[in-house]
C-alpha cells in the first residue's frame, strides 16, 4: 500500500497539478475580459497574455519533468 501512495504522490499528483495549471491558464487566456463586473480591476490584455503564458510554461515544465520521471520509473521496473 505504501508503494502505491508514494507512486501517486511522486508521479500522478504533480502530473495532475501541471495539467490543471495548463487548463486554468488556457481558460484565463480564452475568457473575454469583463470590465463591467468590476470596473476597479481592469487587466491589460498584454499582461493577461504574459501571465497566462508563464503559467502554461510552469505547468508544461512540471508535466514534462514528471513524465520523464514516470518513464524512468517504468524502465527501472522492467529491469
Amino acid at each position: 500500500m505504501r508503494e502505491r501512495v508514494r507512486e501517486f504522490l511522486g508521479i500522478y499528483a504533480p502530473l495532475l497539478i501541471g495539467l490543471a495549471l495548463i487548463a486554468l491558464a488556457v481558460n484565463f487566456l480564452l475568457a473575454p475580459p469583463n470590465p463591467a463586473a468590476n470596473p476597479l480591476f481592469s487587466v491589460d490584455p498584454l499582461a493577461s497574455a504574459g501571465c497566462g503564458g508563464i503559467v502554461i510554461l510552469v505547468g508544461g515544465t512540471l508535466t514534462l519533468s514528471t513524465l520523464g520521471r514516470w518513464r524512468k520509473m517504468r524502465l527501472a521496473r522492467r529491469h
